[in-house]
């Protein structure tokens, strides 16, 4: 036994200073949702997104609007109106209840599928500077902590390894948003 723990002893010392040599590698975090949503793409998206869905909203409140017209109407007439007067009354309102609901479920369902889109789009673009990124700063691994803890493993991070404004810096540097949109390679122009 004092054999094998000697050895493993020596062989333990000779290898600290190789240890100590070694290059240290970081490690650092990103919350990559902040990151798209900061990024002058993101932002624009988020507008335009909103703007294409703001005509639906409207919609909606329209609706809205006009089911709680009826549903007072029902609720002021309540003794003057006829049996007949309030059942078909409240059978609409149960009708453009439904119909509000799915509608607004739609509409939400629309909305949340665009805005992955969008995200997805962008996220895709930042992998690629965030791996670069890494690559360029000695980064042994960069963990994603959108998320809180249980949905994200890490429960303590130090802000001095937090990397999601540089990533949001070198994003719109590689991604320019010019007069509105994003940058996109001019168009070759038909000889004449």
């Amino acid at each position: 036994m004092s054999r094998v723990f000697t050895f493993s002893a020596v062989a333990c010392l000779l290898t600290l200073p190789l240890l100590a040599q070694a290059p240290t590698e970081k490690v650092g975090i990103l919350n990559i949702q902040q990151a798209i949503l900061a990024t002058q793409e993101g932002k624009k998206a988020t507008a335009d997104l909103n703007t294409r869905f703001e005509p639906k909203q409207q919609e909606l409140a329209g609706k809205q609007k006009s089911l709680q017209a009826l549903q007072q109407k029902l609720q002021d007439g309540g003794n003057t109106l006829s049996t007949e007067a309030k059942a078909e009354l409240t059978r609409t309102i149960e009708s453009q209840q439904k119909e509000l609901q799915f509608a607004a479920e739609q509409a939400r369902t629309d909305f949340q599928g665009a805005e992955n889109d969008m995200v997805n789009a962008i996220g895709n673009k930042m992998v690629k500077i965030v791996d670069d990124f890494a690559k360029k700063n000695g980064y042994a691994v960069i963990l994603d902590v959108s998320f809180p803890w249980p949905q994200n493993p890490v429960l303590y991070a130090s802000d001095g390894i937090n990397i999601t404004d540089p990533i949001v810096k070198l994003f719109d540097a590689a991604n320019p948003v010019v007069g509105g949109a994003p940058a996109r390679p001019a168009a070759a122009r038909p000889k004449p």
